[in-house]
Parts: structure tokens; sequence; C-alpha cells
């Protein structure tokens, strides 16, 4: 019996440690998509920033990939209902949707399927932030940290912490 009541009480922390703002599964638009930048052996890479500020500062206002030996492009944006809020297939296309609000950060979805110079497929999907404050406790990356070489600088963007 000693055996059973250890199993009940494993099976209740479980269940009590379990919540929705930590549930980090992507919506149905990112099954089947396996992130895969560095593997085609041409040099082609994709960065994909995952915040974005749409403040009118000239700043991280657009959230737009960053691409090496890329030839075409597929990128699309979904808000947590999985509409489509953008999408485009011309490279360097970005999208800069207005501010979010005072105090508020809104979570989205982003799937890029891309041609590289040497005619192999990268596809990436992941989740991104519009913010107008910065959460606590999340690792952000803007567009200005970003380099040939992937996210290496601190961000200039000035923002207040969330309430």
């Amino acid at each position: 019996m000693k055996f059973l009541s250890n199993i009940l009480v494993l099976i209740i922390i479980f269940f009590t440690a379990c919540n929705k703002e930590n549930d980090i599964i992507m919506p149905d638009i990112c099954n089947g998509i396996i992130t895969d930048t560095l593997g085609t052996n041409d040099s082609a890479r994709i960065y994909m920033p995952n915040a974005f500020t749409p403040n009118g500062d000239g700043l991280n206002d657009i959230i737009i990939p960053y691409y090496l030996n890329v030839l075409s492009i597929e990128f699309t944006i979904y808000d947590q209902k999985k509409a489509i809020v953008f999408s485009t297939n011309q490279l360097y296309q970005g999208w800069g949707s207005t501010s979010a609000g005072s105090n508020t950060s809104t979570k989205y979805y982003y799937k890029i399927q891309a041609i590289t110079s040497g005619n192999h497929k990268i596809r990436m999907c992941g989740d991104l932030y519009k913010l107008s404050c910065l959460p606590n406790n999340t690792t952000l990356y803007f567009l200005d940290q970003l380099t040939q070489t992937g996210f290496t600088n601190p961000t200039s963007e000035t923002l207040p912490n969330c309430r």
C-alpha cells in the first residue's frame, strides 16, 4: 500500500505543477517542421529575432528574419488563434504591426520555409513577442542584435519593465 500512496503523491505533484502559462507546445502550424538552418552544407542561414517593439522609435519596429544565401522564402506570422496576421514571399519584407499598448506583450508564432542558393530547403518555426514593455524571465533577441554570425550584440532598445 505504501507503493501506491507514493505513486498518488507523485501524480498530484505532477498535475499541480502544470499551468497554461508554462505551456511551451507550438500550435498545429509547427507540426512536422524541423528547425534546420545548418544542415544544408551550403553556408545558408536564417536567424529569426523573437521580439520586436513597434513603437516608432526606429529600433526593432518590424519583425523580419535575417538571411544569408537564401533565394526564396515564405514567411508567415500567426496569432494565438492560428489566424494569419502577416504573410510574404518577398525577401527582406517584415511585419510592423502597431504597438500593443502600454505595458503589454503579445505572443505570436512564425513559420519560415526557404530555398537556399544551393537549392536546399530550410524550415523554421517558433514564437515571437510584440512588446511595449520587457517581460520578466524571458530571453529576447531583437533585430538590432544580429550580425552575420547570429545574435551577439546587446540591444539598443529601451523599454520599461512590464507590471
